[in-house]
């Protein structure tokens, strides 16, 4: 089994160090969806910008396989899809608007496709159910029904191991794994989804958790938090404040007030005390975005979207946030009203719109990875100093 980036991606400078089984579409990602629902570790094959940097950390596809079952790594994998994969013979896919969602097919025809040199399946079947979130807006769009189907699946699988029942509302499920700390006076709304708190995870006294919602592994919530519906706080992050119907993929923080709603946050990323993004238009209109400052204005078809901010950026304390943004991986924020739309490795100030100096942004990267214990590798550096060099000759 493998995991697959389409020809054109579509997460903007989100897909600039991960392949898109590893985007966090709900609790979990592609491949974390995959192995706890077959047990089976998928291996990638990953666009060709990121393949180097992917190999350092996930299995690759044996180049030599004649028959892969192939899913696409924005695929959230509803129901109706599981079902349908066991009925596809070699040389079928499953499409949904245009773009495969699976296939069986060999190894070559797959590289090939990821390559944009070759389509995958002599014969489709369109999907009805929507199955891939391949822009933040469409993740979420998807991201009740995803997270709900996450939750059950980590519910079902023990992943987070029960710890014993502790809602103050509702009926959904609660999960607390025994590893995890919840403080005196948290409040955990299970009315309208399940929570799930994982291993190792802290809420400290005072926080509101609504569900459905996931803590996962290592993170930590803080005094009096709000962390409202269709809200993941992905493994080792630290958030406070208000946050609602976000994504933090991993190791990042909002520790501090300041609300984030309808966005997607990467890794490595910090956001100041008091930083708060706008989620909805004063005109109450539809919010329209650019990925990057070269790409094409986008209708995202929601009245609320916050935006995206990249892997590695960093936002200064007090920053007000427009609908919509889109923070560059590698940017530095240190300004009250940043523009919508900030370029990777961007370096604003209240006085001036700079770059970030390679060398002082590799020393920080360094200094942040290793406050949790990790560094980065040599395909990691590679990948971003390459960026930063792109940049630099744009």
């Amino acid at each position: 089994m493998a995991l697959f980036d389409a020809p054109v991606r579509g997460m903007g400078p989100l897909d600039d160090l991960r392949a898109s089984g590893e985007h966090r579409l709900g609790a979990l990602t592609g491949r974390e969806r995959i192995k706890l629902t077959w047990g089976v570790e998928p291996s990638i094959v990953a666009a060709p910008a990121v393949r180097a940097l992917v190999a350092e950390r996930l299995p690759q596809v044996d180049e030599g396989a004649v028959d892969l079952l192939a899913i696409n790594g924005c695929c959230t994998l509803p129901p109706a899809l599981q079902q349908a994969l066991g009925d596809l013979s070699p040389g079928e896919a499953i499409t949904q608007d245009g773009v495969v969602v699976a296939a069986r097919c060999t190894a070559k025809e797959l590289l090939d496709h990821v390559a944009g040199a070759g389509a995958l399946g002599s014969r489709s079947t369109e999907l009805d159910a929507p199955a891939v979130a391949m822009t933040p807006w469409a993740t979420l769009d998807l991201l009740p029904t995803t997270l709900a189907n996450d939750l059950a699946l980590l519910i079902a699988r023990g992943a987070a191991s029960a710890g014993g029942r502790r809602a103050d509302l509702g009926d959904h499920p609660v999960q607390i794994a025994p590893s995890a700390t919840v403080c005196p006076g948290v409040i955990i709304d299970a009315s309208q989804g399940a929570v799930v708190i994982a291993e190792g995870a802290t809420v400290r006294p005072g926080a509101i958790l609504v569900g459905p919602c996931a803590v996962l592994a290592g993170a930590w919530i803080a005094e009096r938090a709000v962390i409202k519906a269709n809200t993941v706080i992905g493994p080792r992050c630290k958030v406070g404040g208000e946050v609602g119907s976000v994504i933090f993929h991993g190791n990042s923080n909002k520790v501090h007030d300041g609300h984030l709603g309808d966005c997607l946050v990467g890794e490595w990323v910090n956001i100041g005390a008091g930083a708060t993004g706008s989620n909805l238009l004063n005109t109450y209109g539809e919010v329209t975005t650019r990925l990057e400052p070269s790409a094409s204005v986008e209708r995202t078809g929601r009245m609320f979207y916050g935006g995206i901010i990249a892997d590695h950026a960093k936002v200064g304390i007090m920053a007000a946030i427009t609908t919509g943004s889109s923070f560059g991986t590698g940017a530095m924020i240190a300004c009250d009203r940043p523009p919508a739309c900030v370029d990777r490795f961007a370096w604003l100030t209240p006085e001036r719109m700079a770059r970030f100096r390679w060398d002082r942004f590799e020393q920080t990267m360094r200094a942040v990875m290793a406050r949790r214990g990790a560094e980065p590798g040599p395909a990691l550096l590679g990948r971003l100093h390459g960026l930063h060099a792109a940049g630099e000759t744009a």
